[in-house]
């Protein structure tokens, strides 16, 4: 067995060794692709070496979690007055470069030779336009980059910077994924119907307006209301209308107006006569009576006394 045993070391061995080395292969490679020149290009020597690890590592976290590059740059001018030109042409260069839909963004630094009171611009690709708007990359130069760098010579405030812009958009990527993700749950009527109380309410209170302003009547000597009251002249029957006098009346001044009107027999039959939109005469059969006559008197007359 022990023969057998050393028989297997030396395979189990190279096995061991040979898995080693292609981890470790991968890795090398993994590294040598994330370059520095990726994400600062330092000609002006601001940052130190701590500071770009750094910067590295979450500048390259920005890009593998959310597709947006961020570079930061640095260079010494002779002449300040090109330093707008500089960052148009160079921006305009580097977003076309990078691709990923125009989703970057570019720190840009330049001071003159003789002085460390230089410019900084900070310039977002158009597919970043709604996320960083233009007061927010002026908070981030105003209050957190140049902050920094004014207390600390070795760049800090261009970390604080990426980490703030991190941070932003490590937020909104939170958020959009909460508003993709499908609600879970049953669906709650009370919860909705409480958040939605004052729209329900708004509504309330236009019934009641529409009420007073298109269907209350007025009387046309007082503008007061006008009590309504029915009086039944014929009963309807199963498959025929009946007939009835709608009585307005003003309790101030006296004014009165009278209409007929079709009466609908109850439950169902009625209720599809007066869907189907059946008009029928109404005959009242007999010799004439004084109800009768009622019938055929002007609508609208006025009460004496």
């Amino acid at each position: 067995m022990t023969d057998k045993f050393r028989g297997w070391v030396f395979p189990l061995a190279a096995l061991v060794f040979f898995f080693t080395g292609v981890v470790c292969a991968q890795n090398a490679s993994q590294t040598s692709e994330i370059s520095l020149d990726r994400y600062l290009s330092d000609e002006a020597h601001l940052v130190k070496e701590a500071i770009s690890a750094q910067i590295l590592a979450a500048s390259h976290e920005i890009e593998t979690k959310m597709g947006i590059r961020i570079l930061i740059k640095t260079e010494i001018l002779d002449d300040m007055n090109l330093y707008s030109g500089r960052v148009e042409n160079y921006f305009s260069e580097w977003i076309r470069s990078i691709g990923l839909d125009k989703k970057g963004i570019l720190l840009y630094a330049a001071i003159p030779k003789d002085s460390l009171h230089g410019k900084f611009n900070l310039r977002v690709g158009i597919g970043l336009k709604y996320l960083i708007t233009k007061e927010m990359g002026e908070k981030i130069l105003n209050r957190v980059i140049l902050p920094n760098n004014a207390e600390n010579n070795d760049g800090k405030g261009f970390l604080e910077g990426v980490l703030t812009i991190k941070r932003m958009l490590l937020d909104e990527l939170k958020r959009e994924d909460q508003r993709r993700s499908t609600p879970s749950g049953k669906f709650d009527i009370g919860g909705f119907l409480w958040s939605s109380k004052e729209i329900f309410l708004a509504m309330l209170v236009g019934l009641f307006l529409c009420y007073f302003v298109f269907f209350l009547e007025r009387c046309p000597r007082c503008n007061s209301t006008l009590k309504i009251s029915f009086e039944i002249l014929k009963e309807p029957g199963n498959n025929t209308l009946g007939l009835r006098r709608k009585i307005f009346s003003c309790q101030r001044c006296g004014f009165s107006r009278r209409k007929k009107e079709p009466l609908f027999p109850s439950g169902w039959s009625g209720f599809w006569m007066w869907f189907a939109g059946t008009h029928r005469n109404v005959r009242i059969g007999g010799q004439p009576n004084p109800i009768d006559r009622d019938l055929s008197a002007d609508d609208r007359h006025d009460k004496v006394g």
